[in-house]
């Protein structure tokens, strides 16, 4: 079999995730971060559903508890000017603007509590 033809994972493609209201986290990730909506068919269960370009979806049912993701992660341009941004916006912070593994990071709740990591990879 050529290694092409292997059955293999080629890379993530999105995450579906329950918010409590949708029109908040919609607003987080659209207004705040600067997500971009993509156009989509809807969820067969009748389920309002937003998915973004950044391999994001919102749909609704609320978090799940225990929560089964410790956080999710996107590259950003000006990791400073966002966190300016979010913090305008009251938005908490789980921590502030530091020197990350990868680049100049920060870590923030959105409207359910859900980490999200952003960062700018060194130059």
């Amino acid at each position: 079999m050529a290694a092409d033809d292997t059955p293999r994972t080629l890379g993530f493609a999105h995450l579906l995730m329950q918010v409590a209201d949708i029109e908040a986290s919609k607003h987080f990730y659209v207004d705040l971060l600067g997500f971009t909506i993509r156009p989509a068919r809807p969820l067969a269960d009748g389920r309002p559903f937003v998915p973004f370009l950044q391999g994001l979806a919102l749909t609704t049912g609320g978090p799940g508890k225990p929560l089964q993701i410790d956080h999710m992660a996107y590259t950003v341009h000006d990791v400073e000017g966002l966190a300016a941004r979010l913090r305008a916006a009251g938005v908490h912070f789980f921590q502030d603007v530091h020197d990350g593994i990868y680049g100049r990071t920060i870590y923030v709740a959105d409207p359910d509590g859900t980490k999200v990591e952003l960062y700018e990879p060194p130059r």
